[in-house]
């Protein structure tokens, strides 16, 4: 594991990004203490190489502990302080909760016909009382990025940010036996070309 950087910085998230120049790991683990002083640790797939980090407060320190992970066996690890941001940010609108028709891909321009990118499949694959793992698939095409949304424990609109690459992120920071609805959306650009929807209950 080598060079943990910050890629950018909100008042309640932090995007993380970490290089392997040499061999591999089959999974990752992002231990840092939240605002209660309360330990959380969140699993990361080993072919990924950034995380973002939501349910953070404003204007405050953080140190975050990457490990890399063969097996269960920790074999590295490299660990960085970031300061969030300390105005709020503006409140992002989020979709209705009953999501209107899929958007249709654009028309491809003549001298640059996009292949289409097809989203499906998004399904809960683990739980805890205070985070829930999501895992989606892409059949057709390709995405630029990731966008999952939902609300918070009070009601607060969340946007998770998430690279094209990754067919999976763990939502920390929720709160336990609580119904989360998730929308996912795929973008290319900024532009959200399509969306799938699930809900998830949290462990007691």
């Amino acid at each position: 594991l080598g060079d943990l950087s910050v890629t950018s910085v909100t008042p309640s998230s932090v995007q993380l990004h970490w290089t392997v120049p040499e061999g591999s790991f089959d999974s990752f683990t992002l231990q840092y203490r939240d605002a209660q002083g309360q330990p959380q640790a969140l699993p990361i797939d080993g072919g990924s190489r950034s995380v973002t980090v939501p349910g953070l407060s404003p204007s405050r320190r953080y140190r975050f502990h990457l490990y890399g992970l063969r097996g269960e066996k920790r074999i590295n690890r490299v660990s960085i302080d970031v300061m969030t941001d300390a105005q709020e940010p503006e409140e992002l609108p989020l979709p209705s909760e009953e999501p209107q028709e899929k958007p249709q891909p654009e028309s491809p321009a003549p001298e640059a016909t996009q292949t289409r990118a097809v989203l499906e499949d998004l399904r809960v694959t683990s739980v805890t009382p205070s985070s829930v793992q999501l895992h989606w698939t892409v059949p057709e095409g390709s995405f630029d990025s990731f966008t999952l949304q939902y609300r918070d424990a009070q009601g607060q609109p969340q946007a998770l940010p998430i690279d094209g690459g990754s067919r999976s992120v763990t939502v920390p920071g929720l709160s336990p036996s609580r119904r989360y609805r998730f929308h996912l959306y795929g973008l290319r650009g900024r532009k959200k070309i399509d969306h799938v929807s699930t809900e998830a209950v949290t462990g007691e």
